[in-house]
């Protein structure tokens, strides 16, 4: 895979005789006309761009684990390009905090812990929010 991805960079990059895109201009206006190699190689570059950053993919992964029959812990895992959503993270943990109490049945919950941190795995960094939250019993 890798080497059909270099192959097909070295003929769209012209570093070779044989063009697979002419770089004939394209005649948009008497003042504007750019080559064609150069307008197919932007709309690679910008559909590479949005495939990357996916601005309508969700800012935040989520996942709860029951710990006991009181006790959840909720993490939040934010994807590594995202556009906003850095303030988020506790309004987000809460909303998730109400619909597992509700689902349970609960009258409510309580926060025992939250965190909010940076996390370098690789070499982008993303923010990771964890914390636990008891549900409060039902009312008698």
């Amino acid at each position: 895979m890798r080497r059909i991805a270099v192959a097909l960079l070295l003929v769209l990059g012209g570093c070779s005789n044989f063009r697979l895109i002419p770089d004939n201009p394209i005649p948009w206006s008497n003042s504007f006309q750019p080559p064609v190699d150069a307008v197919v190689a932007g709309a690679l570059l910008g559909t590479a761009a949005w495939l990357i950053v996916d601005p309508t993919a969700p800012n935040w992964e989520i996942g709860a684990q029951r710990l006991d029959s009181t006790r959840v812990e909720i993490q939040l895992r934010k994807k590594r390009f995202s556009v906003g959503g850095d303030g988020e993270a506790l309004a987000l943990f809460r909303r998730h905090a109400t619909e597992i109490a509700e689902k349970n049945g609960a009258e409510g919950y309580v926060i025992m812990s939250y965190s909010d941190e940076i996390e370098s795995e690789t070499t982008y960094a993303r923010r990771v929010s964890r914390g636990v939250i008891r549900l409060l019993p039902p009312p008698a």
